[in-house]
């Protein structure tokens, strides 16, 4: 299937980077065995894939480039995952080794930058995900530099196009604002390139063409507006591949984005069963919670978010999961304990993703949120549509103009998810006329779904209008990602 060309982009998130990063394997073509997968390796690279990394570590040589790949690739999974700072040390010093190993070799073939290329990439992730953000620019340059040499001088290898891809679209992908740094790093790229390249991977007959597949899925997901047809697709993969915790998280999180929370949730009762051999994978209790939270099992979100929290080795997440665990205990009229828990979230872990900044700026509103509006957002947000259409169907009053427009603003967004576009838009329209003057998302958001509606109805001077409304908005709190998306959107026109 190939990617709509007219992309609709959307700041991907830091696990997106991870799983594009990480869920290729390499060709298996080459011009010499010591540089290609043997049959060992081969195994190896599906236990790794399905994140049972213990039962690969044995099948890898000490001396072979492609082994010195593999390893590097195993231990970067699981210090993003689980994100142990106890690991960090060896694994920067295994690094050095693999670099030793590689280095010195001499090949016509195209591996040797690919690999180098690729090791730098993986210990860019780890080292944004351990906070390390100017040593993982530095890699990523790295990266960079040794790929686009590599292609130039192996044109027809494509690894190098998964490789590069990658890197256009997240070069593509940073905001404008920073776009300087990027220049100065001497990297450039779109994200328009990068999905072409990936495409390119995704549609060749290659062993790893399955791979590129799900990358493909993602990125419809993550940067074009087409969850259904991604969620389809995904759905067929992990039908054929339920053993494999990788595919299932990505399936589970792809579900909980497209609010099918439902669908996740079963997904997940499956991933349970995975245990002997698999990678401890804790963060799956905090996707766990937020589905029963969504729903309103507010018991069950206490129990999942409490168990992350408990068991998670690293600092993200933790105060979205805290702040998550104090809406459980709100929305569940314990207020003593939710009272202690907005505390404790207050005081809790980093704000470096976007889910932990979010947190911070809700714990640091002066009163906390109205129950009856956030049981519908969740709702909504978790695609259980009938209770959130029966919440919403009632009289309320608001002391507050925040939630009187965050109000209309909620029912206008679960009006357009279950298909009343035609008063879906009058809310959109009233939402933002109520809005004028404040620096709240509602408004500018409501434009960036006016845009994509009249888009898809065929008025495109509206949608322009819309999109370029986006625009305007200052210091609000997706200010970022709403702009990219209405950029891309407009970038989009300029190509037909």
């Amino acid at each position: 299937m190939a990617l709509n060309k007219h992309i609709l982009l959307k700041k991907v998130s830091f696990n997106a980077y991870l799983f594009l990063c990480f869920i290729f394997p390499v060709s298996l073509l080459g011009n010499g065995t010591d540089w290609e997968f043997n049959k060992e390796e081969k195994q190896a690279y599906n236990y790794i894939i399905s994140l049972q990394l213990d039962k690969a570590t044995p099948l890898l040589s000490d001396k072979r480039p492609a082994s010195a790949y593999l390893k590097n690739l195993s231990e970067s999974i699981r210090l993003i995952i689980t994100e142990d700072p106890s690991l960090f040390e060896d694994y920067e010093d295994a690094f050095d080794d693999r670099l030793d190993l590689i280095e010195p070799l001499e090949t016509n073939s195209g591996y040797k930058n690919f690999y180098l290329a690729e090791l730098y990439l993986q210990r860019a992730f780890v080292n944004l995900k351990m906070g390390y953000e100017w040593t993982s620019a530095w890699d990523f340059r790295r990266a960079y530099k040794l790929i686009d040499t590599n292609t130039k001088k192996h044109p027809d290898f494509l690894p190098n196009y998964k490789s590069m891809g990658l890197l256009h679209v997240m070069i593509g992908s940073v905001p404008e604002r920073h776009q300087w740094l990027i220049g100065l790093l001497g990297m450039q790229g779109s994200v328009k390139q990068g999905l072409s390249e990936i495409e390119k991977m995704a549609e060749s007959d290659h062993f790893f063409s399955k791979e590129a597949q799900v990358v493909s899925y993602l990125l419809e997901a993550y940067l074009l507006n087409h969850g259904d047809e991604a969620v389809k697709d995904f759905s067929v993969m992990y039908a054929n591949n339920q053993k494999n915790l990788l595919f299932g998280y990505l399936y589970m999180s792809l579900l909980i984005k497209n609010s099918q929370s439902q669908t996740a949730l079963d997904t997940y009762q499956n991933l349970k069963k995975l245990k002997e051999g698999y990678l401890e994978f804790n963060f799956l209790n905090y996707l766990a919670g937020e589905i029963h939270l969504q729903k309103g099992d507010y018991e069950l979100a206490e129990t999942y978010f409490s168990e992350f929290i408990k068991n998670t080795k690293g600092r993200n997440f933790t105060k979205d999961a805290q702040y998550k665990l104090f809406l459980a205990y709100w929305l569940n009229d314990k207020e003593s304990k939710a009272i202690a828990a907005h505390l404790k979230a207050q005081q809790t872990g980093q704000t470096k993703v976007e889910a932990d900044k979010h947190a911070s700026k809700s714990l640091g509103q002066p009163q906390f949120p109205n129950k009856t509006i956030m049981k519908i957002r969740l709702l909504t947000d978790g695609g259980f549509y009938e209770a959130a259409k029966t919440l919403a169907a009632k009289d309320y009053t608001f002391s507050s103009k925040k939630d009187k427009v965050e109000f209309t603003y909620r029912k206008a967004r679960l009006l357009h998810k279950t298909g009343d576009t035609e008063d879906a838009i009058k809310l959109y329209a009233a939402t933002i006329n109520e809005t004028s003057g404040e620096t709240w998302y509602f408004a500018p958001n409501s434009c960036l779904q006016l845009g994509y509606i009249y888009h898809q109805m065929g008025d495109i001077s509206l949608a322009k209008h819309y999109f370029n409304e986006v625009l305007g908005y200052k210091n609000h709190e997706y200010k970022a990602s709403l702009d990219n998306k209405a950029k891309a959107a407009l970038a989009g026109y300029e190509e037909q």
